[in-house]
């Protein structure tokens, strides 16, 4: 209130002389009687100098109300807009009385004098008074330290200031009265707080921020703890639950592809449950692995995989495939050394920290559930030849060779889409329930979910049910216990042989077009013209290649609050898997392999069981507002078994058996177990200046059983450090509406993915002349060490309009060393090879993640635009090997790729194919010396092209309006090479009886034609293994596009539920591709191939999927 109100400086009314307040709720009345007791008369908002103050006074609008005037005086300041009475002299009164007015008029007679003060007298203008100075300290909600660099302003004004290092802020020259200032940081939510200021005073105004939902606040895993983003000096992305929720795919990691910058996935087949590639910052590895170490609330999971049967099917299983992507609270990625090092011997290719979802408190539990179906169907078919076209064109390749037709007239008469008849429309389903909630000393979290998702291919599908519990107790007051644990089943029927010529997919799109599929052999058509091909209907029928898989996934916690800065955690963790596999190949299939041996039933079984125990305490040596210094250190131990066997048996008496007991003969058998432990010992040091300036260090030893004992040990190590530059006082100006934070890191990893027992030579049980014993079967190396990784990075955090626009970009550069390779040996020793520290690979590159707030709303409803794009560049290549000899890798007995110094690992190893001869129709190649064959040799082979691409990432776009909600994702990648390796028998000029692809249409058919196309019959050249199968592998896909529809709050009642929302998602839905297979980001090797890559041979097409679902909440 200011002294126009008539208050004093300290906010006090001050009532003048013969002025009486009135009650504003019935000034009239209450006033009235009083001036009628008093014969006087009262006005109200009247005061006798009122001309002169600097409160501006509005028109007066007088009330006559029993002879008495109550005049309200309206004034810009609400605070004096109020009703005030002034008793008038009685001198003033006499002359009215001897004027012979009666009293009743008095009133009106002095509302006219004051009407015509009013328009006579002008207000005189306001009188400026002096400024004032505002003061104040802004603190931090959650922690309640001091907030710098926050921009103090007041709106509508250029007057403004930035607290300083200890979140003080004083703000000079403000005009006295009610002032609004505007407290804003990135980081925080911005908020206004209004403050009196007296002429020439000082007004106190202390402020407190909440943290604001950015970037910048976002609490990401760092591995034995947890940290603001703010404070992270390392390269870690992160994703959260809203990411992947409510996607159409049945494992995490197809959720992420093309969401983390730095982070390449390849769904390398469509096959439901099968297995990713991914790859962090590229590949770094020849034998020892690429994959990332997955860590599920701190247990990591078991690596590698455990099929047995694996001849028929080039895709494996995955660990992470056994999680449900509904289950996971957050997904944080460890992408350079200085991140991943508190992982040491297991972190060069990157650590996936996963955090699955928890209770909370407040005396209530919360349910959820979730209920989708869908339908999916192949996103692409392959343009082959049809019945007609086929007997014409190799017709042609008889005429060309001066033979007689192949086929006679007439053989066109049936023309089977053999793709129709393997491809199906398929259904899923998907129903997932949880419960959560509890008290503040008991939380809980309970979740299960089945999932049913059938193949586009005929005779495959996959299902999994999974349940979780996880609960957190206060036991004590400095006792927490928490506790994990994730039960999982899985059922897969899987398509057999999709990586050889005795597959389903291999023979439907082989088979030549005029092949029935009915016939008389049991109801399927049998096959002419000698082919190995067999019906893939009849086969899909017959035969099959089933795994179910249990697992168990849990972990155990105690953690005790010695003091307020003090805490240790101890932990036991296991990982337990057990997965029994059959595969059946029925006589009844004409042609398969299994048909001359009466079938073939396999049966396997393994398991496998990793336990973890750890102990780690967190100490903060320092915690004041200047800086706080965190210390980690603790230990942990690791043992892995494993165990399995497998047996396979011919001649099935009816070909209805299945199981190798039925067999006539087993024909083989095997079986055996193995072990290792990994004892560690880690420490951690975070050092932050007023969140600032930023230090840290890690440093791990582990002690591995893999290795000899004069390398058992290795170290990693690791520091980085970050610069807040946005919050020094040079950069005020900036701070306001941007950030800035510089980081930079050196650290070192290691890899140790080789067999248990590669450091000792082993000998197995071997008989001779009818006499058993013992002889040397593996050649050991016991001076093997790990594989070592040193990385740098370089990279800034940048905000922009307020955090409107977030960027995250790295450079970064990988050198890893003593590869773990199988070197040659002598045959003179009895062995072929030997494992040895041999070779190095580099991956440098930059990537890059961008957040953009488009369009904003300021009210709830409003329509908002949101756009997440990241791109990674990474160029990786071989820089040693042993003697510089190149390594070889072949698919299906082909050698396809190559790790040669100076070349990206997996590079084509082929034959250059240079042109079509315009006068013969056939295929030239390029020799050694540059000169023209059409029979190249082994000495010519060459590199053929580069697997990798030279960037990739994707492109999402979310849209929300009142309770829609639209979301958009776009995957690209440009650059990489794929090897059509399925062209060999398709586009070989004729030299095999498959099928054709389209393209041999545009082939050689007279001299002077020019084209790439071998002429048909030609004489066996266009069948070598070259550059010409090579195609480019950039594409972009539309991977996602999802509607969804929030139920209003009292539709949602109405339904018992709190909330609720209806979505329709479409997966995979269009690829802009000049790729000829079903899909350029493909590797038919599997998720763990390592030098082979990009390798197309007859895999599984993708699946378009359309979803629609509910999701309620009560």
């Amino acid at each position: 209130m200011g002294s126009g109100c008539g208050s004093t400086a300290d906010g006090r009314v001050r009532h003048w002389p013969h002025v009486r307040r009135t009650n504003p709720s019935g000034a009239g009345q209450g006033a009235g009687r009083t001036s009628r007791r008093r014969m006087g008369t009262v006005v109200s908002g009247i005061r006798p100098d009122f001309l002169t103050q600097q409160t501006a006074i509005a028109p007066l609008t007088p009330r006559i109300r029993g002879g008495i005037i109550a005049i309200r005086s309206l004034s810009r300041d609400p605070v004096c807009d109020r009703r005030h009475a002034i008793a008038l002299p009685r001198s003033f009164r006499s002359v009215l009385m001897s004027a012979r007015i009666p009293p009743r008029w008095h009133g009106l007679v002095l509302a006219i004098a004051v009407a015509v003060l009013a328009v006579v007298i002008r207000p005189q203008p306001l009188h400026a008074q002096a400024p004032g100075t505002i003061r104040g300290v802004v603190t931090d909600s959650s922690t309640g330290r001091p907030v710098a660099s926050v921009q103090v302003s007041i709106p509508g004004s250029t007057r403004g200031t930035v607290t300083n290092e200890a979140g003080v802020y004083s703000l000079a020259g403000v005009p006295s009265g009610s002032v609004t200032l505007r407290l804003q940081r990135i980081g925080y939510t911005a908020i206004s707080r209004s403050v009196t200021l007296s002429a020439g005073g000082t007004a106190t105004l202390d402020v407190v921020l909440s943290p604001a939902a950015t970037v910048l606040t976002t609490v990401v895993a760092t591995g034995y703890g947890s940290s603001q983003r703010a404070t992270v000096s390392a390269a870690i992305a992160s994703v959260d639950s809203t990411t992947f929720a409510r996607l159409p795919v049945t494992s995490i990691d197809n959720a992420l592809q093309g969401r983390i910058a730095g982070v390449q996935v390849m769904q390398n087949s469509g096959e439901p449950g099968t297995g990713v590639s991914v790859r962090v910052r590229g590949p770094a590895s020849l034998n020892a692995g690429n994959q990332p170490l997955y860590v599920v609330d701190g247990v990591p999971m078991l690596q590698g995989t455990f099929e047995q049967i694996t001849s028929t099917s080039g895709q494996r299983m995955t660990p992470i495939s056994a999680l449900n992507p509904d289950d996971i609270a957050s997904i944080d990625v460890l992408k350079d050394a200085a991140a991943a090092a508190i992982y040491g011997s297991r972190g060069s290719n990157g650590v996936v920290l996963i955090t699955t979802k928890r209770g909370a408190g407040g005396n209530r539990f919360r349910f959820n559930i979730s209920s989708s179906v869908g339908s999916q169907s192949v996103e692409k078919k392959l343009d082959l030849l049809n019945a007609t076209q086929y007997v014409t064109l190799m017709n042609e390749g008889r005429a060309n060779q001066a033979q007689t037709p192949l086929f006679a007239a007439g053989t066109d008469s049936i023309n089977t889409d053999w793709q129709d008849a393997v491809f199906q429309s398929a259904p899923m389903s998907d129903v997932q329930l949880s419960v959560s909630g509890g008290t503040d000393r008991l939380r809980m979290f309970l979740s299960g979910a089945n999932v049913s998702q059938k193949g586009v291919v005929i005779g495959s599908q996959y299902q999994r049910q999974t349940m979780r519990l996880n609960v957190d107790a206060q036991a004590a007051p400095k006792l927490s216990l928490i506790g994990s644990v994730g039960l999982t089943r899985e059922s897969n029927d899987r398509v057999p042989g999709d990586l050889n010529v005795d597959g389903i997919i291999t023979n439907a799109i082989s088979l030549q077009p005029f092949s029935p599929i009915r016939g008389t052999s049991f109801g399927y058509g049998g096959i002419s013209q000698n082919l190995l091909y067999s019906n893939p209907v009849a086969y899909a029928a017959y035969s099959s290649l089933n795994s179910r898989t249990l697992r168990a996934l849990g972990n155990l916690e105690a953690r005790i609050t010695a003091t307020d800065r003090f805490t240790i955690t101890g932990r036991a963790g296991a990982d337990v898997y057990a997965v029994d596999e059959l595969r059946w190949r029925s006589p009844k299939v004409d042609r398969a392999a299994s048909s001359s041996v009466g079938g073939e039933g396999v049966s396997g079984r393994t398991n496998a069981t990793r336990y973890v125990t750890e102990a780690f305490g967190n100490y903060d040596l320092i915690r004041t507002d200047a800086q706080q210094l965190q210390l980690t250190a603790g230990g942990s131990m690791e043992l892995n078994n494993s165990d399995f066997n497998y047996v396979s048996g011919t001649g099935f008496p009816t070909g209805f058996e299945r199981y190798v007991r039925n067999a006539a003969a087993v024909s083989s058998f095997d079986g055996g177990a193995t072990e290792n432990t990994l004892v560690s010992y880690f420490a951690r040091a975070n050092w932050s200046a007023r969140d600032r300036y930023l230090l840290s260090a890690s440093f791990r030893t582990d002690g591995s059983s893999r290795f000899g004992s004069a390398n058992r040990y290795g170290q990693f190590m690791a520091a980085s450090g970050a610069w807040t530059i946005s919050d020094e006082a040079f950069m005020s100006g900036l701070a306001r509406h941007a950030s800035l934070k510089l980081r930079a890191s050196y650290g070192t990893t290691g890899n140790q993915g080789i067999s248990d027992f590669a450091s000792r030579t082993l000998a197995t049980a071997q008989s001779y002349t009818g006499v058993t014993g013992l002889a040397n079967s593996t050649l050991g190396n016991p001076n093997l060490k790990w594989e070592l990784t040193k990385e740098t990075d370089i990279g800034a955090d940048i905000g922009l309009l307020g955090g409107r626009v977030n960027l995250n970009v790295d450079w970064y550069d990988r050198a890893t060393s003593n590869l773990l390779v199988q070197r040659p040996v002598p045959a003179t020793s009895g062995y072929t090879s030997v494992w040895d520290n041999v070779g190095a690979i580099k991956n440098s590159g930059f990537d890059l993640a961008l957040q953009t707030q488009n369009v904003r709303s300021g009210k709830p409803g409003g329509f908002e635009w949101t756009t997440d794009l990241n791109v990674t560049f990474n160029k990786n290549e071989v820089t040693e090997l042993y003697d510089g000899l190149p390594i070889t890798a072949t698919v299906s007995g082909r050698v396809t790729s190559v790790a040669a110094v100076g070349q990206p690992l997996g590079t084509f190893f082929l034959y250059q194919f240079l042109r079509v001869d315009p006068a013969t129709g056939n295929a030239l190649y390029r020799k050694a010396d540059g000169t023209e064959t059409l029979a190249p040799v082994a000495a010519d082979l060459t590199y053929g092209g580069n697997p990798q691409p030279k960037y990739f990432g994707g492109l999402t776009n979310t849209f929300t309006w009142r309770n829609l909600d639209l979301k958009g994702f776009l995957q690209f990648s440009q650059g990489g090479k794929v090897l059509n390796l399925a062209r060999i028998f398709m586009d070989d000029g004729g030299n095999s009886r498959d099928n054709k692809y389209a393209s041999v249409l545009k082939r050689w058919q007279k001299a002077g034609d020019i084209t790439d196309q071998p002429r048909m019959g030609s004489t066996g050249g266009a069948r070598f293994l070259s550059t010409r199968f090579v195609e480019d592998g950039s594409f972009a896909r539309l991977q996602e596009v999802t509607v969804g529809y929030r139920l209003p709050a009292a539709l949602a009642r109405s339904m018992r539920a709190d909330n609720a929302r209806l979505y329709f998602s479409g997966r995979n839905l269009i690829t802009w591709s000049d790729y000829m297979g079903f899909n350029p980001d493909v590797n038919s090797n599997g998720a763990n191939a390592n030098t082979v890559m990009g390798v197309d041979y007859y895999a599984y097409p993708l699946a378009r999927t359309f979803t629609f679902g509910i999701t309620a909440g009560w």
